[in-house]
């Protein structure tokens, strides 16, 4: 009975110890979040403020193109905030498991279409070329959390690569997966251990200016995992950089 006893009360001290990690764990997450978010929502705010301060001011007049480069602004940083809660509101959902994958056949070519389509004029300076293998098969994916991961991985280009850099996705049959990569010519990635880069709130540079809460390759990695599959990060051979996942075909 003693050692009973004593085994019990082990067991009790264990889980009062684990809870107290997750209680600190969850305690230095919600500490985190709140600093990069304040952080990361301050500098388009500001912007938001100046130019609709200055729509506002009735002592000020403003030729037609001055008054559409604040309106732009506005709404370019408008659409910058919306973005980095939803990445937010995304991430909560995949770690906390409250949410189910929609599968359906999707064709690689059509994914890679939709991104295009949807980053539109973010890519004039940036172009893409596409060289999905012709024949290969479909894949059973959520088509709209993989559009997100082909949006996050594209944008990246954008935010941290010069203009004028290309960027190449290609798509090849490794059965019983089809991998992607994405790679692109700029200054490649930062020194350090590439798993960082797939840590929550972690920037490809840590002076770079690019908006954003840190948190795209974190949700990548959480939407590519809940399918089965895996992402990871590589310097491309003559400079630059390249993010390959897979995905399964059955």
């Amino acid at each position: 009975m003693a050692q009973i006893a004593l085994a019990l009360e082990r067991a009790g001290l264990q889980e009062e110890a684990e809870q107290s990690r997750v209680t600190a764990e969850t305690e230095r997450l919600r500490n985190t979040l709140l600093a990069s978010i304040s952080h990361d929502l301050r500098t388009p705010l500001a912007v938001i403020t100046g130019a609709s301060s200055a729509l506002n001011d009735p002592s000020m007049t403003f030729d037609p193109e001055a008054r559409r480069s604040l309106t732009a602004q506005i709404e370019g940083k408008s659409k910058e905030m919306a973005e980095i809660i939803s990445n937010v509101l995304d991430l909560m959902r995949f770690e906390s498991g409250q949410f189910s994958l929609r599968l359906d056949w999707v064709m690689i070519d059509d994914l890679v279409s939709s991104a295009l389509e949807r980053l539109g004029t973010r890519l004039a300076e940036h172009p893409v070329e596409s060289r999905v293998l012709t024949g290969l098969p479909p894949v059973h994916v959520d088509s709209a959390l993989l559009l997100q991961v082909f949006t996050n991985l594209l944008e990246n280009v954008v935010k941290h690569t010069p203009s004028g850099t290309h960027a190449t996705i290609e798509a090849v049959l490794e059965d019983p997966f089809v991998r992607v990569s994405i790679e692109d010519t700029g200054p490649g990635l930062p020194p350090g251990d590439v798993e960082q880069l797939f840590a929550k709130f972690q920037r490809g540079r840590d002076e770079s200016s690019a908006g954003g809460a840190g948190l795209g390759l974190s949700i990548c990695r959480a939407i590519v995992m809940a399918h089965g599959g895996q992402i990871d990060a590589t310097q491309r051979s003559g400079g630059g950089a390249r993010f390959s996942f897979t995905l399964p075909i059955s």
